[in-house]
């Protein structure tokens, strides 16, 4: 009987260390199942926000306001991430077997957005913006030093971005708050200087200066909470901190599309070409020999090297992004990623936003009231270049239908009140040509080009003067930008084609060499062939105050052009020489047809000869580099908030602790 009793009592504690056992790997599994389910949520609110950020930006949200709230936004991402089941019913279909019992505990209805998650500090929502009236969660002592600086809008807008994504031109920095900013707010608000974040994706290297404004909300996830008695296990709060950085389009070379960088299409290499800063493609080639020095190649889909490509004089291999070569690539540069595809790279999701040739009209493209809208910023007006610009012509009566050379334009400008108002001006009436009394006065004209095209002429140095001649309108530096578009509602207007059609118009840019009085830049947008008849912002002028603009450099004002085709020159006998510096973008989004920045055409719409190109491209280094209208993409991501005690008030306004304004 005592050895029968030693015997039962071993079996027993066996027994019981067996089933401890049980318990403690189904505790871990639950928790591995949490934390795959964490973060299939997470995965799947980089792809759901940024496009309610968006849809609350388009006319009609406000009516439909309930699909952009931040519940619903988490409830979706819960039901995308099937984050109720650790088994997708279409997986427990292919066991055939009926009445399966799920022996995971930790799988359970979630009732609503509410039972995983809420804000970080204070009220009831599910989120604190990022926004300086948030005072309890900048204040907190957990968390307040490890925020970002946070934006400043009106008191409307702060509580809308409490229930849903708002993304606004009416969100902005203020000086009391700069924790991170490389310049200061003061003098740039709307766009500073930000660190890029330690991603993968490599539109900047991590830790480098970019041009960007930081949109942000915090919220708390806790998994398991609601069901913790049937499982056991403790819920563990963790706090995160989703971003959507707005980045304007700045590095050398960008497309949402198919970029081809290297060689012409016929081949023939590029010649007097030089980077300064990385590329950024839909989908990249590289062709022959390319060299990239402070930048790297970024791809949101695939990226193809030439077997000459480098980085910093490193080669660049096609087998870049294979396993082990990776890791090796890791292990040697660190954080820095030669060459990068957006597919790759964790939480992080990279979104141009690039209307092709939308970016372009003006017709139909209106943003309707502000009460028709969530945003007080319009879809139309932050991402179209038409929408963006301060004066307007509007092209209203051709001479007739078959002869499109404009007789009538109503010219739209701010005046000093800030309003649009406009003058209408008619041949024959108080629109003189060229060679009639006070003509030359005048900053747009019309003309017959010995190509055989009729052109709207604009004269950019008359324009300063032309403005001060109305009385009314304000200068250059509030009227900084301009689109022309024909109004094709009009019966003698027709509609442009693309390509251009022999018997559409034309603009020719004239008077453009210098631009030292549009000392906040100058913007140009059409849906017409535009072309450069001259050289263009050739005169540097003093560089901002404040900037972070490198010292010793020569500064230009900011110009951009948008037209679906330039050309350069208006002689068909002459093959003049093109040299220019900054950034060239593509509007196109197909990733079948390449965009090659470098073949340029001329007037005879032929491409310029090689040998007479000379390109400087670089990078933007100061947000007082950026032109008026520019293309934007959103890079959104998301991290987590470490929670860990830390003195109190140390993010405060004026705090040295928490960040100050240091220069790049």
């Amino acid at each position: 009987m005592s050895i029968a009793f030693i015997m039962l009592a071993g079996i027993t504690y066996a027994y019981r260390a067996h089933v401890r056992s049980f318990e403690i790997e189904a505790k871990a599994q639950v928790k591995l199942d949490y934390s795959q389910k964490e973060e299939a949520v997470l995965r799947s609110l980089l792809s759901i926000v940024p496009n309610k950020a968006i849809g609350a930006m388009r006319r009609g949200s406000s009516s439909t306001a309930e699909i952009f709230t931040w519940e619903t936004i988490f409830e979706e991402a819960i039901a995308k991430a099937n984050a109720e089941s650790a088994i997708e019913a279409e997986i427990a279909e292919t066991f055939e077997r009926e009445g399966l019992i799920s022996a995971n505990t930790g799988d359970s209805a979630i009732d609503s957005a509410g039972d995983i998650f809420s804000a970080v500090e204070g009220h009831r929502g599910l989120v604190n913006p990022g926004n300086d009236a948030e005072h309890g969660l900048l204040f907190d002592p957990k968390v307040g030093d490890k925020l970002p600086a946070p934006l400043h809008s009106t008191g409307g807008t702060f509580l809308l971005d409490r229930e849903y994504p708002i993304v606004s031109n009416e969100k902005y920095y203020i000086p009391a708050w700069s924790k991170g900013l490389g310049v200061p707010a003061s003098t740039h608000s709307r766009f500073n200087l930000l660190r890029y974040p330690n991603i993968r994706f490599g539109y900047a290297k991590p830790g480098d200066w970019f041009v960007g404004k930081r949109n942000w909300w915090a919220f708390s996830i806790t998994f398991g909470a609601h069901n913790t008695e049937e499982t056991g296990i403790p819920a563990r709060r963790k706090n995160y901190l989703l971003s959507i950085y707005e980045v304007p389009s700045q590095l050398p070379m960008s497309s949402a599309g198919f970029l081809s960088m290297g060689q012409h299409e016929d081949g023939t290499a590029w010649r007097d070409t030089s980077f300064l800063g990385g590329v950024f493609a839909g989908r990249l080639e590289t062709r022959g020999d390319v060299a990239l020095t402070g930048g790297v190649f970024a791809a949101r889909n695939s990226a193809t090297f030439s077997n000459s490509t480098t980085v910093e004089g490193r080669a660049v291999g096609n087998d870049f992004d294979a396993l082990g070569v990776r890791e090796a690539r890791e292990a040697r540069l660190g954080d820095v990623f030669d060459a990068s595809v957006g597919g790759d790279v964790g939480r992080v999701v990279f979104v141009p936003l690039n209307r092709g040739a939308e970016f372009f009209e003006f017709m139909g493209q209106s943003d309707g009231p502000d009460s028709e809208r969530l945003s007080p910023t319009g879809w139309n007006a932050y991402s179209t270049g038409a929408r963006q610009a301060q004066m307007r012509i509007r092209i209203t009566r051709m001479a007739s239908a078959g002869y499109q050379m404009p007789i009538q334009i109503r010219f739209y400008y701010r005046n000093r009140s800030g309003q649009l108002v406009y003058r209408t001006y008619t041949r024959g009436a108080n629109w003189p040509t060229e060679s009639e009394s006070g003509g030359p006065e005048y900053p747009f004209q019309t003309d017959n080009l010995d190509l055989g095209k009729r052109a709207l002429v604009l004269r950019l140095d008359r324009l300063p003067a032309f403005l001060d001649s109305l009385g009314d309108a304000d200068d250059v530096t509030v009227n900084n930008s301009l689109v022309i578009y024909p109004d094709s509602n009009r019966s003698t207007v027709i509609a442009p084609s693309f390509p251009s059609a022999d018997v559409d118009p034309v603009v020719v840019l004239r008077g453009g060499n210098d631009m030292s009085e549009y000392t906040n830049g100058f913007s140009f947008v059409t849906n017409l062939r535009t072309y450069i008849a001259e050289s263009l912002n050739t005169v540097p002028i003093p560089t901002p105050s404040n900037s972070g603009y490198p010292a010793g450099q020569e500064f230009f004002p900011p110009v951009s052009l948008f037209a679906p085709e330039k050309r350069f020159g208006i002689s068909l006998d002459q093959n003049s020489p093109v040299e220019f510096s900054g950034q060239l973008n593509s509007l196109k989004t197909d990733e079948t047809d390449a965009f090659r920045p470098l073949d340029l055409q001329g007037a005879d719409n032929g491409l310029v000869d090689p040998d007479l190109i000379h390109a400087d491209l670089r990078h933007m280094r100061s947000p007082a580099e950026l032109p008026p209208i520019f293309l934007m993409n959103w890079l959104v991501t998301i991290e987590e908030i470490h929670d860990r005690p830390s003195p109190a008030g140390s993010n405060a306004p004026g705090n040295g602790s928490g960040g100050g304004t240091t220069g790049p």
